[in-house]
């Protein structure tokens, strides 16, 4: 995993994505380059905010893509007691 995405985040949709290829570079919402099942889980580089609806992430196989964010929910450990 490239050094940055560490917080780790799941589906909550069957969510699109598209590859990544470079910076300010919008993806084309008529052509995603795959489909990420709900409860698919992928790496961010930051915390969403309220200012952007994409961001770059990483996602085993695929590599760094751009993801929406709506369609994205943080993944909370929860020890096991």
């Amino acid at each position: 995993m490239p050094h940055g995405y560490n917080l780790l985040y799941a589906a909550s949709v069957d969510a699109p994505y598209w590859h990544f290829t470079g910076a300010g570079q919008s993806p084309d919402p008529n052509s995603p380059a795959g489909t990420i099942p709900t409860g698919g889980q992928l790496y961010l580089q930051r915390p969403p905010d309220t200012l952007g609806t994409h961001q770059s992430a990483y996602l085993n196989g695929a590599g760094r893509i751009i993801v929406r964010l709506g369609d994205f929910q943080p993944v909370i450990d929860v020890p096991i007691s």
